[in-house]
């Protein structure tokens, strides 16, 4: 699953400057009850889409060169994410920042091999994750998200997620003396 190399590969035109949203607006679901939930299965739809048939067949659908769109999002939830806001750029800026930050780095590092081509499970995974303030081996692990992922898969309907559980710093094996 590659990604085209070309100029400006994502509009990053902002759509609606007066909406604009935080990670924490999109995390308590300001713009739809069951978002954040979305946009987590997209990041284990990319990273699984060679193991997990229903992975594929959803990333299979997307026509957005982000791959934020739909099935996963509507327009005005596309919109509201890309515009998002995180450290005073857009998700839409900071993905094609990125993306084209890692296309340049494998330019100078597969020039023998001639293999350009920026892959969606191990680029944009980790950008959307990192912006997202996701943890994706936590993801991986999450028993309530992938319980909801195996039996319900994008649409939850009146399920709730809450996001990944916090994570416990209390010692795993206490000795007894």
């Amino acid at each position: 699953m590659t990604i085209p190399s070309v100029p400006q590969m994502i509009d990053t035109t902002p759509m609606k400057t007066e909406n604009t949203l935080s990670i924490t607006s999109l995390r308590n679901s300001d713009v739809s009850p069951t978002l954040w939930y979305r946009l987590h299965v997209l990041l284990y739809d990319l990273q699984h889409f060679n193991q997990r048939p229903d992975s594929r067949e959803r990333l299979e659908t997307v026509t957005d060169l982000s791959y934020i769109g739909s099935p996963y999002f509507n327009d005005d939830e596309t919109t509201a994410i890309k515009n998002t806001v995180v450290h005073g750029k857009s998700l839409a800026q900071i993905i094609d920042q990125e993306l084209q930050a890692r296309l340049e780095r494998r330019n100078k590092k597969r020039v023998d091999s001639g293999d350009f081509r920026v892959c969606a499970a191990h680029d944009l995974a980790p950008i959307l994750a990192t912006t997202l303030g996701t943890n994706l081996k936590r993801l991986d692990k999450d028993k309530r998200f992938l319980l909801l992922i195996n039996s319900r898969g994008l649409d939850i309907g009146d399920d709730k997620w809450e996001g990944l559980a916090a994570k416990s710093f209390a010692p795993k094996n206490k000795r007894k003396r």
